[in-house]
């Protein structure tokens, strides 16, 4: 493990596995700490709305606002999860996954209006960088995969 990745923990860390990269949009797999098996995603919006629920699920980091609909309101959604990670033991380390294209290891720190702010450590090249946003995480994985095609050329 090297220096940058050991100073990305948490129980939330979720490996971003980059498999194929195209000029509109991404896709690969999520390996979590805590699910046996990955978590597939076939575009960047799909990637955002597994994290949420993981997030969700897991009750941590917690959100600040409720999420507003144009139908009718599920208010189960607004509870938080008595069985949050913070009871439970991971069963694995994210830091020996890869994706084909690329790989990252987000941490989401906090879920305030309604948008993410963390860190994601690009593991190829051992850059960690801070999100303010979760427009602004797409941006920097857009950003690294961009710079990994270049290299290749």
């Amino acid at each position: 493990m090297t220096d940058s990745e050991s100073r990305i923990y948490g129980k939330n860390l979720i490996c971003v596995c980059v498999n194929e990269a195209s000029e509109r949009d991404i896709n690969g797999v999520l390996w979590t700490p805590y699910e046996e098996e990955p978590l597939t995603f076939n575009s960047g919006y799909e990637m955002v709305m597994l994290m949420d629920r993981l997030y969700d699920n897991w009750d941590f980091p917690q959100r600040t606002t409720s999420y507003r609909t144009f139908g009718q309101k599920d208010k189960t959604r607004d509870y938080h999860n008595p069985n949050s990670i913070r009871k439970r033991e991971p069963i694995r380390s994210l830091k020996t996954y890869r994706g084909e294209k690329a790989t990252f290891l987000v941490q989401v720190k906090f879920r305030q209006n309604s948008s993410w702010q963390g860190q994601v450590l690009w593991s190829e090249k051992k850059k960690t960088v801070h999100f303010r946003s979760t427009l602004e995480l797409l941006k920097l994985m857009n950003s690294a995969l961009e710079q990994g095609n270049l290299s290749e050329e």
